[in-house]
């Protein structure tokens, strides 16, 4: 399990948002965490999780994280063991695609 912490302007959002996510690669499971979102959830699951390479590269969804509700993320393994990615948004209501790139520093392993 390893933890990792970025800090970025998800689609959707009005503001740059402290995220956190935590990542066992072994079982596929991600687990996002962002503080103050409008709403009160601050927790949301990683759908359709997939890797590649034992602990290399993953891409996987989330729902509900306002405002752009549905988000991608992709992330690949930097040569120092933190994560670099983009998170994507599905189109809005005029198709465009809002997206972020979104280093994550590992903060944690374990």
């Amino acid at each position: 399990m390893e933890v990792f912490h970025g800090r970025g302007h998800l689609p959707g959002a009005d503001r740059e948002w402290d995220v956190e996510l935590e990542i066992d690669w072994g079982q596929k499971e991600v687990s996002v965490q962002i503080d103050g979102v409008p709403g009160g959830l601050s927790d949301w699951p990683g759908l359709a999780v997939q890797t590649f390479g034992p602990v290399d590269e993953i891409v996987f969804r989330t729902k509900g994280i306002p405002q752009a509700f549905t988000h991608w993320w992709h992330f690949v393994r930097s040569g120092s063991g933190d994560l670099w990615g983009m998170v994507i948004a599905l189109p809005d209501a005029e198709g465009t695609w809002r997206s972020c790139l979104l280093p994550m520093k590992k903060i944690k392993e374990y």
